[in-house]
C-alpha cells in the first residue's frame, strides 16, 4: 500500500514553470544482489571478494527518489530505508512548489522535523539535491554539466578502485597487472585488518609485488580508517618507500591522530573527505591544510552543488580532488564541469560499480579506462523500478 500524503503547499505558489515540483515520489529497488557481479575480467574475479551486498541494511532495502515537474520527473537512486524516511518525512512537504531550476532556493525550503545534521540527514538533502538537477536539467533539455557552467571536458579518466580484491591473494599481482593493461589512470589497493596487523615488513612486501605489476602506473592505498596511529606511523616510511600517489583514511580524518599523521607524513600525500559531511567540518579540513588530497561524494556531501564549491576551493589552495565513487553519474557530471588539474581522475570500483550500475536504464561503464561525460539531459538513466506503484507519495492538492 502507498502511503500518500496530500498538502497544501506552504509557501505562496511560484508561477508555472517546467522544473516546478509537484509530487515526491519514493519508489522500492531491487535489492543488491548477493555475490560477484557477473563478466568480471578473469584476473579480477581470481582474487575479488564478494561485496557484502544484502547484509548491509541499506543495500538490502534500497529506494529511488522522484522529483515530479509539470514537465517531466527527476530521479535519484539508491536510497537506504533510513535516508528515504527522512526525506520522505521532513523534506518531501516543504519541497512542493519549489522550482528545481533555481538551486541556490533549495536550501530555503521549509524543513519539518528534527533531523537537519548528521551523515543520514546529508544523505536525504543530497538525494533530494541530486534529483533536483536531474529534474531541471530534463525540462531545460541541457546536460547537467550546462547547468553547472558549462561541459570543460567530453571524457573524464577512472582510476581502478581494488577494495573489492585481497591484496594477500596470490592472483593479486595479475589483477594489478591487469588494471594497468586496461588503461586505468591508476589504482588503488586496500590495507586490510590482516595485512596492517601482520606489520610494516609484510605490508612492504605485499604492496611491493602489487607496485611492480601496476608499473609505471599511479599507485594508491586506501586503508578505511582501519590503522591504529601507532601503525600508522610505522607505515608511513614504508608507503614513502613505495612512493604512492596518496594514501586515504589511514585513520578517521580530524582529531589528535590526524594532526599527528600530518606532521609525520613527510613524502606519503594524505587523502580524506568522502565522509566528512559536516559542512564546517568540510571547510576546516581544507583551509587549515590537513589533506593533500580532497575526496568528495557528491551523494554524501550535500549536493552537487556543495561538491563543485568544495572542488573549487580545494583547487583554490592548490588540492586536487578525487571524487568518490558511490554517487558515480554525480561525480562525472562534477568531473566534467572541471578541468583535469581540478579532478584527475574519479573512482571506478572493481566489484561494487557493476552492481551499483545494475538499477540504472543507462549503466555507465569505462572505455580503456575512460569514462563518457554524459551529453544528453538528465543525470543518469531513470532507475529500474520493481513496483508498479510509489512506497511514499507527497504530491499538492
Amino acid at each position: 500500500m502507498t502511503t500518500v500524503m496530500a498538502l497544501p503547499e506552504l509557501v505562496r505558489p511560484a508561477p508555472a514553470s517546467p522544473s516546478r515540483i509537484t509530487a515526491l515520489r519514493i519508489w522500492p529497488l531491487a535489492p543488491q544482489p548477493a555475490g560477484l557481479p557477473p563478466g568480471l575480467p578473469d584476473p579480477v574475479a581470481a582474487a575479488a571478494v564478494a561485496p557484502a551486498g544484502p547484509a548491509w541494511a541499506e543495500h538490502r532495502t534500497r529506494f529511488a527518489l522522484e522529483v515530479v515537474g509539470n514537465g517531466g520527473s527527476g530521479w535519484h537512486a539508491p536510497m537506504g530505508e533510513a535516508v528515504a524516511r527522512i526525506v520522505f518525512d521532513d523534506l518531501a512537504p516543504g519541497l512542493l512548489g519549489h522550482d528545481a531550476a533555481e538551486p541556490r532556493r533549495l536550501a530555503h525550503r521549509p524543513v519539518t522535523g528534527r533531523h537537519r545534521t548528521g551523515a543520514h540527514a546529508r544523505q536525504a538533502a543530497s538525494a533530494v539535491e541530486l534529483a533536483c538537477w536531474d529534474l531541471a536539467s530534463r525540462t531545460a533539455a541541457r546536460p547537467v554539466t550546462a547547468l553547472l557552467g558549462g561541459t570543460v571536458r567530453r571524457s573524464v579518466p577512472a582510476y581502478a578502485s581494488a577494495l573489492g580484491i585481497d591484496p594477500l591473494h596470490t592472483a593479486a599481482a595479475e589483477a594489478a597487472a591487469w588494471n594497468r593493461e586496461a588503461g586505468f589512470w591508476g589504482q588503488k589497493w586496500p590495507l586490510t585488518e590482516e595485512l596492517i596487523r601482520s606489520g610494516p615488513r609484510q605490508v612492504g612486501a605485499v604492496l611491493g609485488r602489487l607496485r611492480e605489476a601496476a608499473g609505471d602506473g599511479r599507485f594508491m592505498v586506501d586503508a578505511l580508517g582501519r590503522c591504529r596511529l601507532d601503525e600508522a606511523l610505522r607505515l608511513l616510511p614504508v608507503l614513502a618507500e613505495l612512493d604512492v600517489d596518496f594514501a586515504e583514511d589511514l585513520l578517521p580524518p580530524g582529531g589528535a591522530g590526524w594532526s599527528r599523521l600530518r606532521t609525520a607524513a613527510s613524502g606519503v600525500p594524505l587523502a580524506a573527505g568522502e565522509t566528512v559531511v559536516d559542512a564546517a567540518e568540510q571547510i576546516a579540513l581544507l583551509t587549515a591544510g590537513a589533506v593533500d588530497i580532497w575526496q568528495c561524494d557528491p551523494g554524501w556531501s550535500g549536493g552537487l552543488a556543495r561538491a563543485l564549491h568544495l572542488t573549487n576551493l580545494a583547487a583554490d589552495l592548490g588540492i586536487a580532488t578525487f571524487p568518490h565513487g558511490a554517487h558515480l553519474s554525480a561525480a562525472l557530471a562534477l568531473a566534467g564541469s572541471c578541468c583535469r588539474d581540478t579532478i584527475p581522475a574519479i573512482e571506478w570500483h572493481l566489484t561494487i560499480e557493476p552492481l551499483r550500475q545494475q538499477i540504472s536504464t543507462e549503466p555507465l561503464t569505462p572505455d580503456s579506462g575512460v569514462l563518457a561525460v554524459r551529453s544528453t539531459p538528465g543525470m543518469a538513466g531513470a532507475p529500474v523500478l520493481t513496483a508498479s506503484a510509489p512506497a511514499f507519495e507527497v504530491r499538492t492538492r
